[in-house]
């Protein structure tokens, strides 16, 4: 038995580091997953596919520093639907729909390369 694979692109985003690409847990009432990514251009990408066609749900502006981690995270026991990000010495939070909520500068010299949000 042999197999043909073809590649099919669906979205392209800059170079990215390791754990900085997450999937969200699906919506309730649609059952549809959304990718979370952050590059080292400082841009924070979430889309979702419909079918064959990428949704993009937001798409946030270039930063000055890259993203190192990404992480989802919400209240205990539902849903993680909270996108946290640390960029160089920052932690940001954003919803699921884009809007930011949190976003504060930590005391480290150095980037912020992992975080656990409880």
């Amino acid at each position: 038995m042999e197999l043909t694979l073809n590649r099919v692109d669906y979205a392209q985003v800059d170079v990215t580091l390791p754990k900085c690409t997450r999937l969200m847990p699906p919506t309730e009432a649609k059952g549809i997953q959304k990718v979370v990514v952050g590059n080292l251009k400082g841009v924070l990408h979430c889309f979702s596919m419909k079918k064959v066609d990428v949704q993009m749900a937001f798409k946030t502006l270039p930063s000055s520093s890259k993203i190192t981690h990404v992480e989802l995270a919400g209240p205990a026991g539902s849903v993680q639907d909270k996108i946290f990000i640390a960029i160089g010495s920052e932690i940001q939070g954003y919803t699921k729909k884009g809007k930011q909520f949190l976003k504060f500068e930590t005391n480290l010299t150095e980037e912020v390369s992992s975080s656990d949000e409880n």
